[in-house]
């Protein structure tokens, strides 16, 4: 079913993924996440599941958010979760994708870090090197 939010023309979507650290890996999306290239994007996170215990998915240079995108990205929490890995959403400030989610409400369903990408794979590298006393998560 196409909703209002799978209506802007898809384009290409790629995707980049590194591995900053041994338990981190980060996975980056540019352009649209819709209908078409949802399915995508679970392939290549799925495929890097076992790659460490932190998904980092960066949507900095993620242009559209499409309703089927939303839906990718709830499926791939649950698939983390069941892994018992940590799936984490950054860059999600852009107008494209903060709205999106708070008119939905995902935004207080998905785990969505303020930090930036390289603040947050810092903290996931060295958890001791940045933790404060008494502090609790990277929210």
């Amino acid at each position: 079913m196409t909703s209002i939010f799978d209506l802007a023309p898809s384009g290409p979507l790629e995707i980049r993924v590194h591995h900053p650290a041994p338990t981190v890996v980060v996975v980056r999306p540019l352009g649209a996440l819709d209908m078409l290239t949802a399915p995508q994007l679970i392939t290549r996170v799925e495929f890097h599941l076992g790659c460490g215990r932190h998904v980092v998915i960066d949507l900095q240079d993620l242009e559209f958010l499409g309703s089927s995108g939303l839906h990718a990205l709830l499926e791939l929490y649950a698939v983390a979760k069941a892994a018992g890995l940590q799936l984490h959403l950054t860059s999600v400030d852009g107008p494209a994708i903060a709205r999106v989610l708070e008119l939905t409400g995902l935004s207080r369903v998905l785990p969505v870090t303020r930090s930036s990408t390289e603040e947050l794979v810092a903290t996931l590298s060295h958890p001791r090197r940045h933790s404060r006393p008494g502090a609790r998560g990277t929210r």
